[in-house]
């Protein structure tokens, strides 16, 4: 027994002595050979991928399919790598030859079938939401492809109960909707899937759900629910860290309500904050909207102040051209970034409103029709400038007569007679001006304004007083009645 024991004894005493540099040698040689293993596990996609890289889009479809339904079923951390490259490859690949009905497919048919099954639900939330972006920015115009693409999704995490990622899935749905302009659909989605998001006080989510609900409400000119929504955004923004991405959606949008308000200068410091934001990100994309909303709400705020009108459209009558400054828009550095038709056009529409010319308004209008009426907000506020201009116009044109034709006012205004006359008799019923339309001699009698009746006036005041005290005894006398019942 002694001799087992010190048998024992000499053998630990030996493999303490081997020194700790040596084992750690010996670890790194064994996990180096697993790896080498793996990698020639994976040797056989690893080619096929690189051979994917060389071909055309139509030809790198089967190889990449081929990799995501290879027969042996491999999942390893390398190979999860690789096929997830391969589901993105597929997906652009499928966008550039046009097979979106592939596309659509693709995520909830049998090729990614298997992936999906084999990784973590982290994972396939990242794959799924990437292939959706990376689909959404090469095909932006193909909104029901995009929405075909939602849908099943959608289903396929309602079967697979991957609530988060639906719930996610579901807003992008919301968004692909509102650019539909189906803003019902839209709106009743949203709605159900903020129910969903306030039980589980998801704050990110809440934040782009109530930014999507804005731009709905936006959309369907119900501006008061719009606000409403923003503020709900803002709020649940202030609890967490918001990228400066979101931020800039959230300032752009509230430049753009205090716009349709006729807030001018507010909006257009919200737009400033947008743009810097967007242009430090290089996003020119959507940092060149907001140059153009800042140049719009110039426009609009140095001619209200020059013809002496109001967010509603209340025009004066005397105004001095050189009133007008719109200069120093942009600077030097982003007018060269950002140089292309869509300032062009801005600039123009500068220039006209500066000079109040109408025929050079409605020109430019016309040549930059892409650039100024594709845009919900540039081409509502284009139309509200139109008739500031024609009112503004028709009023220094009538201002010095008592009586004028009307064919000479549209003569000097450049319209046709019908448009002038049915312009002047909105106006006359807007009390721009008082006025009648002789239309049997085709004139306009203006009349002078006048100081108000003051004795009509307190008479109506009386009235309105007695009203109210007549109304205020029948309802005491109404509840006298109720006691004495």
């Amino acid at each position: 027994m002694a001799t087992i024991d010190g048998d024992k004894m000499d053998i630990e005493s030996k493999a303490s002595d081997i020194p700790a540099d040596q084992k750690l040698l010996e670890l790194n040689a064994e996990s180096k050979s697993t790896e080498d293993e793996v990698e020639e596990k994976c040797s056989d996609l690893v080619e096929l991928m690189e051979k994917s890289e060389e071909s055309t889009d139509e030809e790198r479809i089967p190889i990449l399919s081929s990799v995501l339904l290879e027969p042996e079923n491999r999942f390893g951390p390398t190979v999860s790598s690789i096929k997830e490259s391969a589901i993105y490859a597929l997906a652009r690949a499928f966008c550039g030859t046009g097979k979106y009905k592939e596309v659509v497919s693709l995520l909830t048919g049998s090729t990614c079938a298997a992936f999906f099954a084999n990784v973590t639900k982290a994972k396939c939330a990242k794959v799924v939401r990437a292939v959706l972006d990376a689909v959404c920015s090469l095909a932006p115009t193909e909104v029901d492809m995009q929405a075909d693409i939602c849908r099943n999704i959608i289903t396929w995490c309602r079967t697979e109960k991957r609530t988060f990622l639906r719930q996610r899935v579901e807003a992008k749905l919301a968004s692909v909707l509102f650019e539909k302009r189906e803003y019902t659909s839209a709106l009743s989605l949203i709605d159900s899937l903020l129910t969903e998001l306030k039980k589980l006080d998801d704050k990110q989510l809440l934040v782009e759900t109530h930014l999507v609900e804005t731009r709905i409400h936006h959309g369907l000119r119900n501006l008061a629910k719009a606000k409403a929504a923003l503020t709900a955004s803002r709020t649940a923004a202030n609890a967490i860290y918001v990228a400066p991405n979101l931020q800039s959606s959230i300032d752009e949008m509230s430049g753009i309500l205090h716009c349709e308000e006729g807030d001018y200068e507010t909006a257009h410091s919200y737009f400033l904050e947008a743009f810097e934001q967007l242009d430090q990100l290089n996003d020119q994309e959507r940092a060149l909207p907001c140059l153009k909303y800042m140049m719009l709400c110039k426009i609009l705020d140095s001619l209200g102040k020059a013809l002496k009108i109001s967010a509603k459209g209340g025009v004066g009558a005397k105004s001095n051209r050189s009133e007008v400054e719109i200069s120093g828009m942009i600077s030097g550095r982003q007018g060269v970034k950002y140089a292309g038709q869509d300032i062009e056009a801005m600039s123009a529409i500068a220039s006209a409103a500066s000079k109040r010319s109408l025929s050079e308004f409605e020109t430019t209008t016309q040549k930059y029709e892409e650039e100024l009426q594709k845009d919900l907000l540039i081409k509502h506020h284009l139309h509200h400038l139109h008739e500031q201009l024609l009112e503004s116009n028709l009023i220094r044109i009538i201002e010095p007569y008592s009586c004028v034709e009307i064919s000479h006012i549209a003569r000097l205004i450049e319209m046709p007679i019908e448009r002038a006359e049915r312009k002047l008799s909105q106006m006359i019923l807007d009390g721009k001006f008082q006025g009648i339309l002789d239309q049997g001699k085709g004139q306009l009698i203006v009349y002078e304004e006048g100081s108000g009746d003051l004795a009509m006036e307190k008479g109506l005041d009386v009235v309105a007083n007695m009203d109210k005290v007549v109304t205020s005894l029948f309802a005491r006398s109404m509840a006298l009645r109720t006691m004495m019942a």
